[in-house]
């Protein structure tokens, strides 16, 4: 690992509590002032790093690791400078505009350090055409589990997705051209770092594969909503009064209101489409399906939630469900 991509992360982590700063579900009026100082912070540790960089390359032999890291840190340094000199009376849409050219930039920084085994969070910024995504599909998915007259056609709908969705990854992979349009296609609901990795989507087209075929509709149902109401809303709250954090860049408020949000709708939608299960096994399968979904949100960090959330909280009501004889 080396030192100076150790030296690295906190200026890595500094410009995700920057871009943090400036989503737009974050911005009040004293802002811009508090934005000002802290990008004019970062810009002398970026600056510093970047020199430090520069003259490690000229006196000794090329290095790609360094050189891209280097190259990173110009980029940044450069979008900064820009911003220093006109901070002071800087709009919301010019600070705004920064955001935009910075969130390329952290993602291609964070793909440099993670070469050199440094991790360094996603960011996930304020989206929402992506949060009604996230919603719909939960309820879409619900109605495909609970109409569908044949648990195989479930799984093979599933399937489907899932061969699709790889499909897809396989193929942009190994074309830029291929990628640009797929990424076109889906960039109003796309984060900045799935342009060169795996797509959520595809995470969550293998979550659904993975819980068709636990052949659990009860599980299915909570695990798909859970996922689509307590994701968003966890984003929603914690983004705006997430003061007490946790790990990942997750806060308190954040996680109980994924698990207060997804208990909540998971259990009125059981309600209504298990009836026979009562009301006491029906708060308990929504209730584990609802933590066990905040968890795996709070805890990922290697992994898409997008993957994770669904399975475990899929895997908690499954469990249950053999427990209580459901």
């Amino acid at each position: 690992m080396s030192a100076y991509a150790l030296a690295a992360r906190p200026i890595a982590m500094d410009l995700h509590a920057l871009l943090r700063e400036l989503d737009p579900g974050r911005w009040r009026a004293d802002t811009a002032s508090a934005a000002a100082e802290h990008a004019a912070t970062l810009l002398a540790a970026v600056s510093e790093l970047a020199a430090a960089l520069e003259r490690r390359l000229q006196s000794s032999s090329p290095n790609e690791q360094l050189a891209s890291l280097r190259d990173r840190l110009a980029e940044i340094e450069v979008t900064l400078r820009a911003q220093i000199s006109s901070s002071a009376a800087a709009s919301r849409d010019q600070w705004m505009a920064l955001r935009t050219a910075l969130l390329p930039r952290y993602e291609a920084l964070r793909g440099a350090l993670s070469t050199s085994e440094v991790v360094v969070p996603t960011l996930r910024p304020t989206n929402y055409r992506r949060s009604l995504v996230h919603v719909t599909s939960g309820f879409v998915a619900l109605a495909v589990i609970n109409l569908l007259p044949a648990q195989w056609m479930v799984l093979a709908i599933a399937a489907t997705f899932f061969v699709y969705a790889w499909s897809a990854e396989f193929l942009r992979r190994r074309s830029p051209a291929l990628n640009a349009r797929i990424m076109k296609f889906y960039g109003p609901v796309a984060h900045a770092h799935e342009w060169d990795r795996v797509n959520s989507a595809t995470w969550y087209c293998t979550a659904l594969l993975g819980l068709a075929l636990t052949g659990s509709a009860v599980a299915c149902s909570i695990a798909v909503l859970v996922l689509g109401v307590g994701d968003p809303a966890a984003a929603f709250v914690g983004r705006r009064w997430g003061s007490i954090k946790l790990v990942h860049g997750r806060s308190l408020q954040g996680s109980l209101t994924f698990a207060v949000v997804a208990t909540l709708v998971a259990a009125a939608a059981v309600f209504v489409v298990f009836p026979e299960l009562g009301a006491a096994k029906t708060w308990a399968f929504a209730g584990a399906g609802a933590v066990a979904g905040a968890l795996a949100e709070l805890f990922s960090a290697r992994l898409d939630d997008n993957l994770t959330i669904p399975v475990a909280a899929g895997a908690a009501v499954f469990a249950l469900s053999l427990l209580l004889g459901a």
